[in-house]
């Protein structure tokens, strides 16, 4: 007599058990992990959230908010558009390219792909980030909500659950939009081609009235003309994300119909979102299956290792290469001029000058160029053999040292991130026509300063925290939260020269006093990594067969 099969789990407890595993990979649980450290890093990187949230009630419930006719909605409209943007926007600022990997992980698990998206979307509501993105967005409709009587409380509820889930599906949008156009055979050229196209459409848009500010610094907030205001918050109302916001409005004149009508668009463009997404994402994996990642050239090239001199040349080619076919590197080496465009589309600039003074170049150069360089530096350092996988095993074997490996690692990753910042604050100066020959140095020494601090931070963490990287995209481990706080932890430490010597010029701007003291700092920072190589590649000779059996992990 056959037993009886053993009934398929329900959609909650796939979500359970998916939240499960991501606590797990998360927590980065095995023997020697801290459990107790992996926690108090979840909890840290969620505090800000908190300090976010406490930010915006108050805010909203302020007399001169409350008593107002216009300002509670414009806050609130302008806060749910400014996070779903950032929500959407997140996998291109972040090249987030590790968030889809639940298809192919579970492709045969009892679970449908569809069912495992929506599974997968509503889990990513729950994680370190997300918290953060829609903490000031919660306090402030708290706050509303506490000085203003609500017609049907619970709609409110379901407005904010209808909101949240929308943010979520269009992100995936964002996310599989970047994945597809990282996976296509061309992907240097569509990415290129299409930050050109941006520069040319945004120089054909009127820049921003930003007189405002001058009137608003002499008057007050008084001095304000609220039809630009008003206009501002109804055009916002109008938008898909606005619909949460003017819902609670609604809701506080009693007006319950309309309040339900906006909660059947924001459920109608959900379900629109996730039905690309799942499109977007179906799309990748057929493509993914063939071929290894990036745009490989083709076979008529010559061999690139022919005229090396020396075993270490013959290494720093390698790593050289192996990062210009990376596909999340040139995202990453995209992403902040794209923040620059941006910028001066938004009059970003008017608004520093304004509350910066003559520091506003610096400031904003400096924070390029850093993001830059950052983002290449610890993406790569922080996790440096994870890209190697199998290759790895061929250096156990090769008659060579790891140092020598982990060593041209580090020079081509921290040569990397500073010609990155130096592209970027020569595009800053001739783009914005801002900036000053000091600024530019305090930026670029900045960098100089923060890149040794990731280099050395990013060694350790490399070999406590390895994790295997797919070259298809189609499925990457996730980065313990640990050791992500870590190497925050270092590029905090890193830029603090940067921050003082800008405080201490204060709206006068930096001289050069400054740009010597970040150089300091810098070369201080350059004998901290000196000092602490050497223990790093001791330790990879005890740990190497660890890292080999992380990064080769299937």
């Amino acid at each position: 007599m056959s037993r009886p099969r053993p009934p398929v789990p329900g959609f909650f407890q796939h979500l359970m058990l998916l939240w499960g595993l991501r606590l797990h990979l998360g927590l980065n649980q095995g023997p020697g992990k801290s459990r107790l450290l992996a926690v108090a890093a979840f909890l840290g990187s969620s505090a800000p959230g908190v300090l976010l949230g406490l930010s915006f009630f108050k805010l909203m419930r302020l007399p001169l908010i409350v008593h107002s006719n216009v300002w509670p909605y414009f806050i609130l409209n302008l806060l749910c558009f400014v996070t779903a943007a950032t929500w959407v926007t997140w996998p291109l600022l972040s090249a987030g390219v590790d968030d889809h990997s639940e298809l192919s992980r579970y492709a045969a698990f009892p679970i449908s792909p569809f069912r495992l998206l929506m599974g997968s979307t509503v889990a990513s509501l729950f994680e370190p980030r997300a918290l953060v993105f829609y903490a000031p967005l919660t306090g402030a409709a708290v706050g509303y909500a506490s000085r203003h009587r609500l017609a049907s409380p619970w709609l409110a509820v379901v407005l904010y659950v209808l909101f949240a889930l929308f943010c979520a599906a269009w992100s995936r949008v964002g996310l599989y939009t970047v994945i597809n156009v990282l996976r296509a055979k061309h992907s240097a050229r569509i990415m290129g081609g299409g930050m050109v196209a941006f520069l040319v459409a945004a120089s054909f848009i009127p820049p921003i009235d930003t007189s405002w500010l001058t009137s608003v610094g002499e008057a007050g907030v008084g001095a304000l003309d609220m039809s630009l205001i008003i206009n501002a918050a109804v055009a916002l109302s109008q938008v898909p994300p606005g619909f949460f916001g003017d819902g609670l409005g609604q809701l506080a004149h009693g007006r319950v119909g309309i309040a339900m009508l906006e909660a059947f668009g924001l459920l109608f463009f959900t379900g629109l979102g996730m039905t690309v997404a799942y499109r977007l994402l179906m799309r990748f994996h057929r493509q993914a299956g063939g071929r290894s990642g990036g745009d490989r050239g083709d076979g008529r090239d010559s061999d690139p290792f022919a005229t090396t001199g020396s075993r270490f040349d013959t290494l720093l080619r390698r790593e050289v290469l192996d990062l210009w076919r990376n596909p999340r590197a040139r995202l990453l080496a995209a992403v902040p001029f794209i923040l620059a465009i941006l910028l001066k589309l938004l009059s970003g600039r008017d608004l520093f000058v304004y509350l910066l003074g003559g520091s506003a170049d610096a400031w904003v150069m400096g924070g390029l160029s850093i993001y830059g360089a950052v983002v290449i530096a610890s993406t790569f350092s922080q996790n440096t053999f994870a890209y190697d996988g199998h290759g790895f095993a061929v250096f156990l074997a090769a008659p060579m040292s790891l140092a020598d490996v982990l060593r041209a690692k580090n020079r081509v990753q921290g040569v990397a991130a500073l010609v990155m910042a130096v592209l970027v604050g020569a595009f800053y100066r001739v783009y914005f026509g801002a900036g000053t020959l000091v600024d530019f140095l305090c930026a670029m020494a900045a960098v100089a300063a923060v890149v040794p601090m990731l280099l050395a931070a990013g060694n350790f963490l490399s070999l406590y925290f390895p994790v295997k990287f797919h070259a298809s995209l189609k499925r990457r481990d996730r980065v313990p939260l640990t050791a992500s706080m870590l190497g925050i932890l270092a590029a905090s430490v890193g830029c603090m020269p940067f921050g003082h010597a800008l405080r201490a010029a204060g709206m006068d701007g930096p001289g050069w006093q400054s740009v010597a003291f970040i150089a300091g700092c810098a070369v201080l920072n350059l004998g901290v990594y000196l000092a602490t190589r050497p223990l790093a590649m001791r330790l990879l000779d005890q740990r190497r067969e660890i890292v080999l059996r992380a990064v080769t992990r299937e």
